[in-house]
C-alpha cells in the first residue's frame, strides 16, 4: 500500500529533525517533500513510518544512519513520545516513533493531539 501524505505528527517531528542538522536540511526537507508513504505499522509501543523517496526530485545527504531528538507530549499519554529517523545510503526512509510507559495498541496514530518539546 502507498499513501502519499505524512501525518501531522509526522510532518512536525521531520521539520524538528530537520532543524537539528542544519548542514543536512535542504537536502532532508527536499527528499521529505518527494516522498511517498509505503507503509505504516503500530507496534503497541510505539510506530514505524516506512516512506521511499524519489530519488530524481531530492539530493542524497551525508548524515549519520539514525538522527534525531525529537519528543513529544501526547495527549492522554502519561509520559512523551521519542522519535528517531533512520536514513539508508543518504534517503530517508523511516521514522520511528516509541512511547515511553503509554500503549499505542488502540490509538488511531493519525489523530494525535500532540506538543513538541523537551521530555
Amino acid at each position: 500500500m502507498t499513501t502519499s501524505s505524512f501525518t501531522r505528527l509526522e510532518k512536525a517531528v521531520l521539520q524538528e529533525i530537520s532543524s537539528q542538522y542544519p548542514a543536512h536540511s535542504v537536502a532532508l526537507e527536499a527528499q521529505f517533500a518527494a516522498a511517498a508513504v509505503q507503509s505504516r505499522e503500530n507496534t503497541g509501543v510505539g510506530f514505524y513510518t516506512r516512506f521511499a523517496v524519489d530519488r530524481a526530485a531530492a539530493p542524497p545527504t551525508p548524515c549519520d544512519r539514525i538522527i534525531g531528538r525529537v519528543w513529544a507530549e501526547i495527549e492522554g499519554f502519561n509520559a512523551p513520545m521519542t522519535f528517531l529517523l533512520f536514513v539508508n545510503d543518504g534517503y530517508a526512509d523511516c521514522l520511528e516513533g516509541a512511547t515511553v510507559a503509554d500503549s499505542t495498541m488502540e490509538t488511531d496514530l493519525s489523530a494525535l493531539k500532540f506538543k513538541l518539546g523537551p521530555p
